[in-house]
């Protein structure tokens, strides 16, 4: 009797234990899915409110290209009326839209600094052309740009062409926006975010040198979040990207190339987000993994920061 009924058990039992083991796989891949969906979602969102930063900047920079005030003391050289109308409109936007995350400068047609806002030095004429790529680029097409570019700061600039009346080229305008508005809008979704510059182009971002730096990267604003700063200092090896994104202590973390005028690698956005509540040890597998996932997320939807 026991010779007929053993390898019924065992048909059986292995037919169960088969089936726990498909179960496994996926319930572990379903999990991970959620995951991929969740992160890839949460950089969506990124990335729509950060489009919408360089709109609105890009917006304010064509409007004031047209400023008549703006125009006549460029064509006339008269840099304290562009000084007293860049003082008024700013006062006007903070007063309106409580903004006060904005800088504007102008320059020459020779790109060369005319008046800036925030700057009380003795800037007046500085030739701009050696690093500000944003610049030769508007120059030469004479038309609107914005981009995430590199200067003495790294921040959103809008830059338009500037014409007087005749149709001449006479100069241009910035509008140069920090990620305070970016940031602001992500808290709602419960996101948060921190610029990283690499270290070699602090001959350029001179004005970062004295910022917080990590590994090969300097933190790109003097307010910044202290969280992910933090997680990353106890946690080197995430800025090593060997992953698209890191579990570390119930929250998620991931890494985005940030591009100067969307061309050159500079540094890295990194996005941090709440889990899904789901154990460490299905939030990734491993390098190969995760390296895929990475790979067709920014060919399918061009994640990339810029």
């Amino acid at each position: 009797m026991n010779k007929i009924y053993f390898p019924l058990i065992t048909f059986f039992a292995t037919i169960i234990l088969i089936l726990f083991v498909f179960y496994n796989r996926y319930n572990q891949n379903y999990k991970e899915e959620q995951i991929n969906e969740r992160i890839s979602k949460n950089i969506d969102i990124l990335y729509e409110n950060l489009s919408f930063e360089k709109k609105y900047a890009q917006a304010l920079s064509i409007m004031l290209s047209k400023d008549s005030a703006i125009i006549n003391s460029l064509k006339s050289s008269n840099q304290k009326m562009a000084l007293k109308r860049l003082d008024e409109f700013l006062k006007e936007l903070k007063s309106s839209t409580k903004i006060d995350y904005i800088d504007i400068q102008i320059h020459t047609k020779d790109l060369k600094a005319f008046a800036r806002n925030w700057d009380k030095s003795n800037y007046f004429g500085a030739k701009l052309d050696s690093f500000r790529k944003g610049l030769l680029k508007v120059k030469k097409q004479k038309r609107s740009f914005v981009s995430i570019e590199l200067g003495k700061r790294l921040n959103i600039k809008a830059i338009s062409p500037i014409f007087d009346k005749n149709g001449s080229y006479i100069g241009s305008i910035e509008v140069i926006s920090s990620f305070k508005g970016l940031k602001e809008h992500l808290k709602k979704f419960d996101l948060s975010i921190l610029g990283l510059l690499n270290k070699r182009f602090l001959n350029i971002a001179k004005d970062l040198r004295d910022n917080k730096k990590i590994d090969n990267y300097v933190v790109v604003e003097k307010s910044f979040n202290k969280e992910i700063f933090r997680l990353l200092q106890q946690n080197p090896k995430i800025l090593k990207q060997k992953r698209f994104f890191y579990h570390i202590n119930n929250k998620i973390i991931a890494l985005l190339p940030m591009k100067n005028l969307g061309i050159d690698d500079i540094g890295l956005i990194v996005l941090m987000m709440p889990n899904l509540n789901y154990n460490q040890d299905i939030a990734i597998q491993d390098y190969e993994r995760a390296n895929r996932e990475y790979k067709f997320n920014k060919n399918r939807r061009k994640v990339i920061i810029k």
